[in-house]
């Protein structure tokens, strides 16, 4: 302290610790500015430290690791049900690389499964092709040796029925002789004693007996025949059903080159006779692929396409039916008789049309066309009657002559419209 000087005032005292009580601060000193300036310090050239990062998902992990890995979508998610280990942890890299390598192992047996059971599909369909061919080829044989067979036991037969009209006709011949040497025996008996000597008459005599062992003989060949006849006759029609059951089996196994029926057998169409069919749709694309006289129009198909009829084997069997009729009514100039008898022949419900009125109120239902024709729908055939659409079935047709004006260019045939549905009608005939 320098002499002549006052002593250090109470308000010259340092503030902090060792200020003395009572000490106020001066004007200005509290204020933000200055508590700014006090805070300010030196710098230490770090970085100010931040709140602790948040540490990153294991999805976040294994979406990195997808992407790196170039993996699909299914493999990145699988990658991410995958338990990694914790984020921060040390093993972290090696354990995502770890279950990155698992992932891809499986993804290979994956992978290698699914290139097994491809090659066992391809291996199971291959050889289903290679049975359904052999049995086509099998097929195909045995009708052509079923042919070969049928033919030759239809030479047989034929010369069996040639032999017995011949043994019928020697028979009478026969017969005949005979009765005629009897009149000349009973003759000569009734008028006595004649010029002719004892041996022409024991001549005559001998000739009878002979003639009648001769008719003997030939009625025992003659039954013999007959019975050989009746076994050839049941031995073609066993050969007819085994033809038709093979010609079944060729059709379901995908043969194209079999015929749906036997041109030659005009006998009654089965059910069970025709290959197993699952919609209407499947029948008519069926029966118009081996039709050979009726018409089927895009009408036909399409309806079919969405008739709920669940016996459609049977409404095979009518339009096969309806393929002879329709044989009988290509015929020019007429069958000679109405066609409601043919169908009939064939066990078809016929109906022979529909009311005008029915006809005229839903014109848009009979209505149809063939190659830009119109063509109404009329006749037709009651394939099923019952409750419910399931259980009815009609198939609606157009019979057309050839010489109808607005027809010109369509010629004479049974054409196929609607199928399937029961159209609204009151049916007459």
């Amino acid at each position: 302290m320098i002499d002549g000087m006052p002593g250090p005032r109470d308000d010259d005292e340092p503030t902090g610790f060792g200020a003395r009580r009572g000490w106020r601060a001066p004007k200005g000193a509290g204020s933000p500015a200055g508590r700014r300036r006090k805070r300010r310090g030196p710098s230490s050239g770090r970085p100010p430290v931040g709140p602790d990062p948040v540490p990153p998902r294991p999805s976040d992990v294994a979406a990195r690791l997808a992407r790196l890995a170039g993996l699909s979508a299914e493999d990145a998610a699988d990658l991410a049900a995958t338990d990694l280990p914790a984020a921060g942890a040390p093993d972290v890299v090696p354990g995502g690389l770890r279950a990155l390598g698992g992932l891809v192992r499986a993804a290979r047996d994956t992978a290698r499964a699914a290139d097994d059971r491809a090659d066992q599909t391809e291996e199971r369909r291959a050889r289903d092709v290679s049975r359904a061919q052999g049995r086509i080829r099998r097929a195909e044989e045995r009708e052509g040796r079923q042919a070969s067979k049928a033919a030759a036991e239809q030479g047989e037969r034929q010369r069996l029925s040639g032999e017995l009209e011949r043994a019928h006709a020697r028979l009478s011949q026969v017969a005949a002789e005979r009765d005629r040497l009897r009149e000349l025996a009973d003759a000569d008996r009734q008028a006595g004693p004649t010029d002719r000597d004892d041996a022409a008459v024991a001549g005559l005599l001998a000739r009878v007996s002979d003639l009648e062992a001769q008719l003997v003989d030939r009625a025992v060949a003659l039954e013999g025949l007959t019975d050989a006849l009746e076994v050839a006759q049941a031995e073609r029609e066993h050969l007819r059903g085994a033809a038709r059951r093979l010609r079944r089996l060729a059709l379901e196994a995908g043969s194209t080159d079999v015929d749906l029926v036997d041109p030659e057998d005009h006998g009654p169409l089965a059910v069970d006779d025709l290959p197993d069919v699952r919609t209407v749709l499947a029948a008519v694309e069926l029966a118009a692929a081996h039709a050979e006289h009726l018409v089927y129009t895009d009408r036909a198909f399409s309806t079919a396409r969405t008739a709920p009829y669940d016996e459609p084997r049977k409404l095979l069997r009518d339009l096969v039916a309806l393929d002879r009729v329709a044989a009988a009514w290509a015929v020019e100039g007429g069958i000679g008789r109405p066609i409601r008898d043919v169908a009939l022949a064939q066990q078809l419900d016929w109906a022979d049309d529909v009311s005008i009125t029915a006809r005229n109120q839903n014109a848009r239902e009979y209505r149809f066309t063939h190659a830009g024709r119109p063509l109404w729908a009329g006749p037709h055939v009651r394939v099923a009657t019952g409750r419910g659409l399931q259980r009815t079935c009609r198939v609606y047709l157009a019979l057309v002559k050839g010489t109808e004006p607005d027809l010109a260019g369509l010629p004479r045939g049974v054409y196929v419209g609607p199928v399937g549905r029961h159209l609204s009608d009151s049916t007459s005939g």
